[in-house]
């Protein structure tokens, strides 16, 4: 990290957001907002909502330790079971992080690296932490779960909202609407609640509200005449791409399907032990 400070200063201890900055790309994370990436500005252009009705619809957060729905809010793990409150009844959704406040660790002027309790709604005893770097042609977003007791299934993933039209910061008009190219795999059916049914089908031409897993190539976001985006997600098995929002579109990187600690369509979850963190990495490049 560059220039590292080890403990927030009165700014960051009050909530304030963090700005970093490098080249002609700009990032501001908010520690007090999910310790979310709350906007993302590259070669003048503005390419992340600011806002939103909820805390799911703006920035970039993180979900841990599961995505998108957990049904009816159980978790079952080695032949015991666990209730987490519905925050979508009847479901849970986007883990337990996405709207609390996360610790300042560290922090530079091009890094920062964040922290925070999977909390009391969690079974297990855990903490994520989160660092954001940026590059001279890209961020790079690293995630790690880590078990403070018993072995836990985690599932981890980011959730992006890019804009649909690019706001460029010079005068504040807008770009072409945005784009996504997600090239092959196959999409995971989903039942009305969003949940997977155990079926696969071709992918759509234009995803609409998709898991798609065996994805060839990395996804691309792309502003006509603006700035574009290639995501990768190593550590990723599988992508959700929403595109029904007229504000938003969100390409979704995660390390397993919604309701995944509970079902095992792409292998049994990940698993975090005391002293093996799961590890998961989130790179835009532009």
């Amino acid at each position: 990290m560059a220039d590292p400070r080890h403990g927030p200063d009165p700014q960051h201890a009050q909530g304030g957001r963090l700005r970093l900055a490098l080249g002609e790309a700009a990032v501001e994370v908010a520690p007090a907002s999910g310790g979310r990436i709350a906007a993302l500005e590259v070669e003048g252009w503005d390419l992340v909502r600011r806002d939103g009705w909820t805390d799911r619809e703006w920035g970039s957060f993180v979900m841990a330790p599961w995505v998108g729905r957990l049904r009816n809010g159980r978790v079952r793990w080695r032949g015991r079971t666990w209730d987490v409150p519905l925050t979508e009844p009847p479901h849970a959704l986007h883990g337990t992080v996405l709207d609390v406040p996360w610790d300042v660790e560290e922090v530079g002027a091009t890094s920062v690296r964040l922290s925070v309790s999977l909390g009391p709604d969690w079974p297990f005893a855990g903490r994520v932490t989160r660092t954001v770097e940026l590059r001279p042609n890209g961020l790079v977003d690293r995630l790690e779960v880590h078990a403070l007791g018993e072995a836990f299934p985690a599932i981890v993933g980011w959730h992006p909202w890019f804009r649909r039209r690019a706001t460029w910061l010079p005068d504040g008009s807008h770009s072409q609407p945005v784009t996504v190219t997600v090239a092959g795999g196959r999409r995971v059916d989903l039942d009305l609640d969003g949940l997977p049914t155990g079926w696969l089908a071709d992918p759509r031409p234009e995803p609409e509200d998709d898991v798609l897993i065996e994805v060839g190539e990395p996804p691309i976001v792309a502003w006509p005449g603006g700035p574009e985006l290639t995501l990768e997600a190593p550590s990723a098995s599988a992508w959700i791409v929403y595109a029904t929002h007229p504000d938003g579109v969100c390409v979704e990187p995660v390390t397993g399907l919604p309701d995944g600690l509970n079902r095992g369509r792409l292998g049994e979850p990940p698993v975090a032990e005391p002293g093996r963190p799961i590890e998961a990495v989130f790179e835009i490049r532009w």
